[in-house]
């Protein structure tokens, strides 16, 4: 290549390749490589090709979107909800000693707005129970066994996506001054994802198809974090103001789908990571009663997310013996969202003490996420 012609040949070539590098989104990519994937179509996959091919105009288009690949993101996506334990559980101050809680939540999610993603209806869940030692006054240690769930349902589909974690958590808390407080968690979550996508076109000559490719496989999730907290009393009143910092990665294995009238895809080893900074501040009321005390609250909170922005999926059909690739964006995740909880906590005599409290996310972008979650502890 002569000198002169360098520069102007490499900027001509890199403006054709930008638009086919970057990822697409689950449909348009699809689309576009029906060509190259049926090209090596087995199996099934022929037949549907063949039709596909011969449809005329709009087929393509139909086809890609009735595979419902923008269903897939969705997998990592619920992996990001909030997996640090609940302040309440391990905050209820008694006398130093050991003492055993347990904790419960019930959330609903949705997705919306997204422009690759696929929105979903999901239901959460997790139950914590665990033994807390407090070796001196302003000291806590706590060891857990948590149990999370998610189940997914897509809108405008019958795929789903089911999802199970299990394991330890150990917590730590230190009030070096009545004012001031640290606390901090680590744990590692042995689970399993259970998946149904549900395959749905007709196509401009008539031929439909309806079939379903299921999948399992294991996952296992890391999580992390830790904060600080300032105190301030005012008569009856009490102001928390709190900052942290919370992990967590999703590691998902590589999984092959069965069924779904040779659209069945292979989709390698993913992980997805959610570090997220927080502020929140509390106002609650000390009320005291014959049976013991209680303190309504309400929190208002900020969170920011660092991590876990739109990242590229690549997958391939089973019966395409090319193995052609076809790669589309997620959606960025939400990058900041408020918090928003009504709660109390209750402290008995004789040692019994428990917790109750509403919250939800405002003003997020594309992920609403509301809880309830109840605990109760008891000294030994």
């Amino acid at each position: 290549m002569r000198e002169g012609l360098a520069f102007p040949t490499l900027l001509v070539l890199s403006l054709a390749v930008a638009p086919t590098a970057r990822a697409q989104s689950p449909d348009d990519a699809l689309a576009a490589q029906w060509n190259a994937i049926c090209a090596g179509a087995t199996g099934d996959l022929v037949t549907r090709c063949a039709d596909i091919l011969a449809g005329g105009p709009g087929s393509r288009e139909a086809a890609a979107a009735g595979n419902a690949l923008d269903e897939i993101p969705g997998q990592g996506r619920a992996a990001t909800r909030d997996g640090a334990p609940d302040d309440a559980v391990a905050g209820i101050e008694l006398a130093p000693g050991w003492s055993l809680f347990f904790s419960a939540d019930r959330g609903r999610l949705k997705r919306r707005d997204g422009v690759n993603e696929a929105p979903f209806d999901g239901d959460t869940g997790s139950l914590t129970a665990g033994v807390d030692w407090m070796p001196a006054e302003g000291w806590q240690l706590a060891l857990l066994l948590s149990h999370t769930r998610d189940d997914l349902a897509f809108l405008g589909s019958s795929g789903r996506m089911r999802t199970g974690f299990t394991g330890p958590v150990l917590a730590a808390g230190w009030t070096p001054h009545p004012a001031w407080s640290v606390d901090a968690y680590a744990g590692r979550l042995a689970g399993d994802y259970d998946l149904r996508r549900h395959i749905l076109y007709r196509l401009p000559s008539g031929i439909a198809v309806d079939a379903v490719a299921s999948a399992a496989m294991d996952a296992e999730r890391e999580l992390a974090g830790g904060g600080v907290t300032w105190t301030l009393p005012a008569g009856g009143w009490e102001w928390q103001f709190g900052a942290g910092v919370d992990w967590q990665r999703t590691t998902i294995d590589p999984y092959l789908e069965s069924g779904g009238a040779g659209f069945a895809i292979r989709i390698p080893g993913r992980a997805v990571v959610s570090r997220r900074g927080r502020l929140d501040a509390t106002l609650s009321h000390t009320i005291s009663t014959t049976w013991g005390v209680w303190q309504p609250m309400a929190r208002l909170g900020w969170r920011h997310e660092y991590a876990n922005p739109s990242r590229p999926v690549r997958v391939t059909f089973l019966q395409d013996a090319n193995a052609t690739p076809v790669i589309f964006a997620t959606d960025d995740a939400d990058s900041d969202w408020g918090e928003a909880g009504l709660g109390a906590v209750f402290v008995f005599t004789g040692g019994h003490s428990g917790f109750i409290e509403y919250r939800q996310r405002i003003g997020h972008a594309f992920l609403q996420e509301r809880v309830l979650a109840i605990g109760w502890r008891v000294e030994l």
